[in-house]
């Protein structure tokens, strides 16, 4: 059995995921193949605009302050 991304054999190696319908390859070469396409949760980074990804990122980092806000809140501090 051969890693589809680098064609090195999978046989004996510690870390392979199984992609489906491709089978067996290692973890490094299936994430850099995944990091390559900016692909995440479905969603194809390089095919949105430049203003969409902009808006995104606010999005994103409105998410981001409001999430740890609320960590902060759980927070109790005694005098």
């Amino acid at each position: 059995m051969r890693c589809p991304f680098c064609a090195k054999s999978v046989v004996g190696e510690p870390e392979i995921v199984v992609i489906a319908g491709e089978g067996p390859a290692h973890s490094q070469c299936y994430e850099r193949d995944v990091l390559g396409q900016r692909v995440f949760r479905g969603l194809h980074l390089p095919s949105l605009a430049l203003e969409e990804l902009y808006e995104l990122k606010e999005m994103l980092l409105t998410e981001l302050n409001a999430r740890e806000q609320s960590d902060d809140d759980g927070i109790e501090l005694f005098a």
